[in-house]
């Protein structure tokens, strides 16, 4: 690798340029995401801190908002049934 930053420390052009394009990136594929969200009307997956394994035995298939296979009535599709997010509700018998 390259010495970026010289003796004076000054930051090169192409370290800016590299730092701007990486953010550009993850806005542009953050906002994919929650514009998907919204055309389904449920809120994105990182909003709700999906996550595609279950967290302390909570799983999404046996939560209340779980619509079989692989949907939930509050998060945008697709998820796993033994996924997990902030907003699990155990179902109730």
């Amino acid at each position: 690798m390259t010495k970026e930053i010289n003796d004076n420390k000054h930051i090169s052009r192409r370290t800016v340029v590299r730092g701007a394009a990486t953010l550009t990136g993850v806005a542009a594929a953050a906002s994919l995401e929650v514009r998907d969200a919204a055309a389904q009307g449920k809120l994105a997956q990182t909003v709700a801190k999906y996550q595609g394994s279950p967290k302390n035995g909570q799983e999404c298939s046996t939560c209340v908002n779980f619509v079989a296979p692989a949907s939930c009535r509050i998060i945008a599709s697709p998820i796993s049934p033994h996924g997990w997010c902030q907003f699990y509700a155990k179902k109730t018998a």
